[in-house]
């Protein structure tokens, strides 16, 4: 099995057993499909090509899927994610949503480690009719283990700078099909960053540790399934530190300079019940959750200042489907979804410039949907879907002491209610057995809102919604015998009222401030070329520009610059060899993977930017057919250096730097 690859893989059990694409089930649709029958760009990755890839973490996932961009925005709690071009300046409201067994996930606890998980499913384009809000560029789904028998995996990875470890395992507690699944797993970041005026070493450390239980029931044969789960997650990192541009090379920060070494802490709580209910041919699904996230964020303003920013965010969300499948030429689902959100931002004061402030944002989402695919011969069907989305948004901001001339943010309160309809069309031909054509039109729906991070009095005007339609080709074929396999799509995508923070750093305020396009073609290969050697690749090319944005503030004309976060290409290539030999009982596997992408712009005004770059991985792993491997591993072995965010600062441009090199052993075990 190819690691980074959804087309038809050979499995990397010692039977050699052979995954093909019509063998794959996915949720994509809130139902039940097969893989390649699905008409849209679906891609789904299981647990083990992900541990074959070396993907631990959401951030981790851009390296196996096509089109997929993560870019941290200074720490480990929010991150940009960018698909087809669609991107957010504001890590408050994102274009893409991410679940976890059917949770929505708020936005500051994106970038968490991938635990226990049975695969993922990435759905590309706008994805509203099913999703609604924030489901803008795509939605990534994160499904977890569910075994039917009792079970244990552990595994540790010595590394540097980096180490983690997992145990994860399903325990039975009764004949008739009632189980606890049990995960924990810490990584440790040891950190590459020096602080040149002290001359202390990896001043950039992280811990992060996550934890799960669930209690099952899941008899066989049985009317109804459910699940009680909860999981914690802890961070404590250092890792927002913003390097002079001349000193990314050296990953040199200046403490006497630029500030104390920052500290984040993040604590995510997530509580989740879900139903299953099987009446005939129907099947009635309840999900509820709560969330919460405590964030601690002190960062360095000057020489021997740091400066808090605390963040507390709660959901609750309910989801109720109804999905239908009598075996005849209709099926579909219909459901009902509210989410009640609790948002808080605390920031310190400044001298005598302004006083401290509290900043709460509540919204209220509520949404009915529904979609039917209509088989209208054996060859041919049409898939037809609408969302009626109501958010509710209200602020309540409060300054505390002084205001330099009312210059920055007084205290107000404002309210405000936007409704959007997101349909959608499809239709799918079946050529023959191995290939399949589809056509696509969707809707995308960013909700409207306020500033979560208020700083000038213009924040207490809201911003409307942000939609984009999407059109989109695509094919997915494979020779009679699938050693060859292809899924490609074309996509053209045009976004309205395109919410941009505008204003000069340190005042900005977010504003519908333009239009943009993003077009492009996606791609996705598998060759096994023989028995012992397979190849495979993911690729996209396109472009993401403002079509109409003038700066209001500044008068500043962007058009046809590149949308920000988007790079016009990226490609990951991927490599395995079985060797013959009889060395141990099991199988010796050398793997290798080449990742490029292209120039990416951090600001509007594409005057900062990271050239393109390429990263190159290998490994080399024995497997025993007792459960047992050895993984050798290294990322990004030439050590290429990088950043992921910029932002200028006077005549002065700070950058984030990523990881450098990653060199280590994996032992894991399962029984």
């Amino acid at each position: 099995m190819i690691p980074g690859l959804s087309l038809a893989q050979e499995a990397t059990s010692i039977s050699g057993a052979q995954i093909n694409l019509e063998e794959i089930t996915v949720t994509a649709n809130k139902r039940a499909q097969e893989l390649e029958k699905v008409d849209g760009a679906v891609s789904v990755r299981t647990g083990e090509q992900l541990r074959e890839a070396g993907v631990t973490t959401v951030a981790d996932l851009e390296q196996v899927f096509p089109g997929l961009v993560i870019r941290t925005r200074g720490n480990r709690a929010y991150a940009n994610v960018t698909v087809r071009g669609m991107s957010s300046p504001d890590y408050y409201n994102p274009s893409v949503q991410i679940y976890v067994d059917g949770v929505p996930q708020l936005p500051s606890a994106f970038t968490q480690p991938l635990l226990d998980v049975e695969r993922v499913e990435f759905l590309r384009g706008p994805q509203g009719t099913l999703y609604g809000r924030n489901a803008y560029g795509g939605v990534i789904n994160i499904i977890t283990n569910r075994s039917d028998k009792g079970r244990v995996t552990a595994s540790i990875t010595a590394g540097t700078p980096e180490s983690w470890g997992e145990v994860a395992g399903t325990l039975p507690l009764s004949a008739n099909g009632l189980f606890l699944d049990l995960a924990v797993k810490a990584e440790r970041a040891f950190g590459s960053v020096t602080d040149a005026s002290t001359g202390a070493n990896n001043v950039d450390s992280a811990t992060d540790m996550i934890g799960r239980v669930a209690l099952r029931y899941q008899p066989v044969g049985g009317n109804f399934d459910g699940t009680l789960a909860f999981s914690r997650e802890y961070t404590e990192s250092h890792e927002e530190l913003y390097l002079m541009n001349s000193q990314v090379q050296n990953r040199a920060y200046f403490t006497a300079i630029q500030g104390p070494i920052p500290l984040l802490e993040r604590t995510v709580n997530t509580f989740s019940a879900t139903g299953n209910w099987m009446f005939g041919d129907f099947k009635l699904t309840s999900i509820s959750s709560y969330q919460e996230v405590d964030l601690t964020r002190d960062i360095a303003v000057g020489p021997g200042t740091l400066m808090s920013f605390p963040e507390s965010d709660a959901a609750f969300s309910q989801e109720l489907r109804l999905a239908y499948d009598g075996g005849g030429p209709v099926t579909g689902v219909v459901g009902l979804f509210y989410q009640h959100d609790d948002f808080t931002r605390d920031a310190d004061g400044y001298g005598a410039y302004y006083g401290a402030s509290t900043n709460a944002v509540t919204t209220n989402s509520y949404a009915m949907f529904g979609e039917a695919t209509w088989q209208v011969t054996s060859a041919f069907d049409i898939t037809g879907g609408l969302r009626l989305s109501y958010d509710e948004s209200a602020i309540d901001f409060t300054r505390y002491g002084s205001n330099y001339y009312g210059y920055y943010a007084g205290s107000f309160s404002n309210s405000a209610d936007f409704s959007s309809i997101q349909p959608k069309l499809a239709v799918g031909y079946q050529v023959n057995d191995t290939t399949r054509l589809y056509g696509l039109i969707s809707r995308g729906y960013k909700p409207g809102g306020f500033n979560h991070a208020v700083t000038y009095p213009q924040d207490a005007e809201a911003y409307d919604p942000e939609t984009a339609w999407n059109y989109e080709l695509g094919l997915r074929t494979a020779t009679p015998d699938r050693a060859v396999e292809l899924s490609t799509a074309l996509y053209y995508i045009a976004s309205t009222d395109k919410q941009i923070y505008v204003g000069p750093v340190g005042f900005q305020v977010i504003r519908n401030a333009g239009e943009a396009e993003s077009y492009g073609i996606e791609l996705e290969a598998r060759w096994r070329a023989s028995d012992r050697l397979s190849f495979g690749a993911t690729a996209t090319y396109g472009r993401s520009v403002f079509t109409d944005f003038t700066d209001p503030t500044t008068g500043q004309n962007y058009d046809g610059n590149t949308v920000p976060y988007a790079p016009n290409a990226t490609a990951n290539l991927f490599a395995r060899y079985l060797f013959d030999q009889t060395l141990i009982d099991g199988t010796i596997a050398l793997e290798g993977a080449v990742h490029y992408v292209s120039a990416t712009y951090f600001d509007e005004a594409n005057t900062l930017s990271q050239p393109a770059y390429t990263t190159v991985d290998a490994s080399l792993e024995f497997a025993w057919a007792s459960g047992v491997s050895l993984k050798l591993f290294a990322e990004n072995i030439f050590n290429e250096t990088y950043v992921t965010y910029s932002y200028a600062s006077g005549a002065n441009v700070f950058s984030n730097v990523a990881q450098g090199r990653l060199v280590g052993v994996t032992l894991r075990g399962s029984y």
